[in-house]
């Protein structure tokens, strides 16, 4: 077999191989959201509600960390904002049933920010 002939193989079996489509990840992304778009919008109205019951006090001191499995997380300094929180927790967590039924949260969880209490002993 000359070379020529071993080329026009080798460009033969190159053409028969099926060619992998791959999705773009744009349409992948879509297509992701658009399953979880009914939980965003839940979870939306949960974050909505959490900015119009919070203390305003509380704004610079906690964040809502996640939501997930009926669990509310937020992040807390440590010190008298989380014994604060750990007061009303309860009050708020009957806000958000009330306001947000379909949310399903049943419970509140406090993390204390990291690196909190190292930034208070420096100064």
């Amino acid at each position: 077999m000359n070379d020529e002939e071993k080329l026009l193989r080798s460009v033969e079996t190159w053409q028969e191989k099926p060619v992998r489509r791959t999705e773009s990840i744009g349409s992948i992304a879509k297509s992701y959201l658009g399953g979880k778009s009914r939980e965003f919008k839940k979870n939306a109205s949960v974050v909505d509600t959490w900015q119009e019951i919070l203390p305003e006090g509380f704004y610079e001191h906690c964040s809502l960390a996640s939501i997930s499995g009926g669990v509310m997380c937020l992040y807390v300094d440590p010190g008298p904002y989380m014994h604060e929180l750990r007061l009303i927790s309860g009050e708020l967590l009957e806000h958000i049933q009330e306001r947000c039924p379909r949310a399903g949260i049943r419970k509140i969880s406090l993390v204390a920010r990291k690196g909190q209490a190292e930034e208070e002993n420096v100064e």
